[in-house]
């Protein structure tokens, strides 16, 4: 008897849903939004159409006039400009006057291109494009070559720094910059002794987190270079894993950092930045500044950057752990965490489901501080032995990273990084960023380092892929019609035996199932479902097979 793993042995859709999101269109909630040149296309769900919507420029905070359109599904934002924020509101006929609010922005001008740094030895035998890159302990050297090419502003968030002298390290760049005319603003958090704060010109606007008992810690490490700036190609945000202590940046600590050169991103990190700030001046403003469980929702949270989708949350006011297990349940075939501070349960339970359902190639390194306060235990117990391990090197494992998907390149690879560890303080109290890269390349660049700490301490690597014949075509069957307003048909070219089909949501739920003996054709309502995109398994003669079917 052939046993089936729903989501294990595929290839996510042929043309994934982050393949449809390659093509510049990219699922909201309740609606599609397609991106152009110089436009927008906000295409509703039929079954969600809104009574109500208004469109308003985030930074203006002007009304934006929407393109009718036959479709009354359909709005279109016309004279787009790049990096513009957009908040729209709308009410849907069947929400009783409940008004949703969702801020969307457009592409950028920027280069889109990113680039990825260790502190610590990778694998490169895993390499499958790029070599990833060990800058070993001049990570903090990387990091003043960004910033000694600042040519108008720089806002930096950082939780814990040193810097040798005011004259040297990161401080003096900093210092350098503020000479040279750069508008210069720091968040840091209150309750560390970053040496380099008082190592700072004392002209630089500075804004330290509270340090009252209702509040947690200001953990971000990001930089913001150059957002408010007439050249698109000079935008960059500088986040990831890596405090500024000489521990952290040249080890034993081991981390990694992440550069996107986007304006757009950019410019989300800067509503973020100024949140905290309380201004969008260069003075901080104490009396309106919000932190922790103060802040709003109030960013973009998809960008298309580099012709990849790239998502940003902030903790704690984004719901970002419901993203993690999002990710987590997007894997086909394997998945991949490097976390200090694993203590989040449901988490935990969403990696043991995948592997359940039969993604057995879940592998899982944590710190070695606070062993059983993390969820190694329970992953130690529910996951193939050596699949889950204690890092045995010195120093603090400190990424916050997750890779998916890696040996799958059909599939949707991704890696889910930034400063957010899986805790309950990240997810309610802290100051966090998390960012969600939806492109193989940086995905497997995460992969090489997480090999590295991974093998060092006991942990198994096992190439899902290897021993799997996966039919991801063939003319046996036809899907009519794909995209569908509800309802498709699977038609075989001849009559089979012992044929079944199973659907799953993107999530890996399963919304059907049937099994036939004798099989040419069937019927599939998805009507009362969500508009997005499904995946659907063909099972016959010990083969499957895999498409995508799309909900319009």
């Amino acid at each position: 008897m052939i046993r089936y793993y729903p989501l294990s042995i595929l290839i996510f859709f042929l043309f994934s849903m982050f393949s449809v999101f390659a093509q510049e269109s990219i699922a909201e909630k309740d609606f599609t939004v397609h991106y152009f040149s110089n436009r927008l296309e906000l295409d509703f769900n039929k079954a969600k159409a809104p009574s109500s919507i208004k469109v308003t420029d985030v930074f203006s905070n002007k009304e934006v006039v929407l393109e009718k359109t036959s479709n009354p599904d359909f709005f279109i934002i016309n004279s787009v400009k790049p990096s513009q924020f957009f908040k729209i509101e709308y009410t849907l006929k069947e929400a009783k006057k409940q008004t949703s609010s969702v801020t969307i922005a457009s592409k950028s001008a920027s280069s889109g291109a990113i680039n990825v740094y260790f502190n610590h030895a990778v694998d490169t035998s895993f390499s499958q494009t790029q070599a990833a890159v060990n800058l070993g302990n001049t990570l903090d050297d990387m990091l003043i070559t960004y910033i000694n090419n600042c040519v108008a502003t720089l806002d930096i968030a950082i939780y814990n720094s040193y810097s040798p002298s005011a004259t040297e390290g990161i401080a003096n760049a900093i210092n350098a910059a503020y000479a040279r005319g750069i508008q210069v603003r720091i968040i840091y958090d209150g309750g560390t002794s970053s040496v380099m704060i008082p190592l700072l010109n004392s002209a630089i606007p500075k804004l330290a987190s509270p340090t009252s008992s209702t509040y947690s810690i200001m953990h971000n490490k990001f930089v913001i270079i150059d957002a408010i700036c007439n050249n698109p190609f000079l935008s960059y945000v500088w986040t990831g894993s890596t405090n500024w202590t000489v521990a952290q940046i040249e080890g034993p600590d081991k981390n990694n950092a992440i550069v996107v050169q986007d304006q757009t991103l950019a410019a989300a990190y800067t509503l973020e930045f100024e949140e905290m700030w309380g201004s969008a001046t260069a003075s901080p403003d104490s009396n309106n500044s919000k932190f922790g469980q103060y802040k709003t929702d109030n960013t973009p949270h998809n960008f298309v950057i580099g012709g990849s989708v790239v998502e940003c949350y902030f903790s704690p006011s984004d719901g970002t752990n419901s993203k993690i297990i999002a990710a987590v349940n997007s894997a086909n075939t394997d998945l991949e965490v490097a976390v200090m501070n694993f203590t989040r349960s449901d988490v935990c339970t969403a990696i043991l489901n995948k592997f359940s359902s039969g993604i057995t190639n879940c592998n899982v390194i944590v710190d070695s501080s606070n062993p059983l306060s993390n969820q190694i235990s329970n992953l130690q117990a529910g996951l193939s032995p050596n699949h889950a391990v204690i890092d045995t090197a010195s120093g603090i494992m400190h990424h916050k990273f997750m890779v998916v998907d890696n040996f799958n390149s059909a599939s949707d690879p991704l890696v889910l990084t930034g400063s957010h560890n899986w805790s309950t303080s990240a997810e309610t109290k802290n100051d966090e960023n998390t960012l969600i890269v939806h492109d193989a390349n940086i995905a497997n660049q995460y992969y090489q380092a997480f090999a590295s700490v991974y093998l060092a301490s006991g942990g198994i690597i096992v190439n899902p892929l290897s021993n799997i014949d996966i039919n991801a075509d063939s003319n046996l069957f036809q899907i009519i019609p794909n995209p569908t307003n509800g309802i498709f048909e699977i038609a075989s070219n001849k009559s089979i035996n012992q044929f079944e089909f199973r659907l799953f949501d993107v999530l890996g739920k399963l919304i059907k199932e049937n099994q036939y003996a004798t099989f040419i054709s069937c019927e599939i309502d998805l009507s009362m479902e969500n508009a997005g995109f499904y995946l659907l398994e063909l099972n016959y003669d010990g083969k499957s097979y895999f498409y995508k079917v799309v909900k319009k």
